[in-house]
């Protein structure tokens, strides 16, 4: 399945990576490819009314941040990466 990233995605990506390493986000967007459903990145779904297809994983080596992805014909689209109080915000009233 292919896999696509967000221009949020990306800014959100640079903007993280100051406060844990981009290696770690490479990891996990890696392992996403080889295999979405690893333990590792203990996968989610989400309930949200606008985006019935709306998941996210863990940055692998750090519990602190969440990646918010969506499936779309068969494409995954990294939406955003985000600590996990900007994260149950926005999956609260989805």
């Amino acid at each position: 399945m292919p896999l696509k990233f967000d221009v949020k995605y990306e800014r959100s990506k640079k903007k993280i990576a100051k406060k844990i390493s981009l290696t770690l986000i490479e990891e996990t967007e890696k392992l996403y490819k080889i295999d979405p459903s690893h333990l590792k990145l203990n996968l989610k779904n989400i309930v949200c009314k606008r985006d019935k297809q709306k998941q996210s994983v863990r940055v692998l080596g750090n519990d602190g941040y969440r990646i918010l992805l969506t499936h779309k014909d068969d494409i995954v689209y990294f939406q955003d990466i985000m600590n996990h109080d900007k994260y149950d915000r926005l999956t609260k009233d989805c």
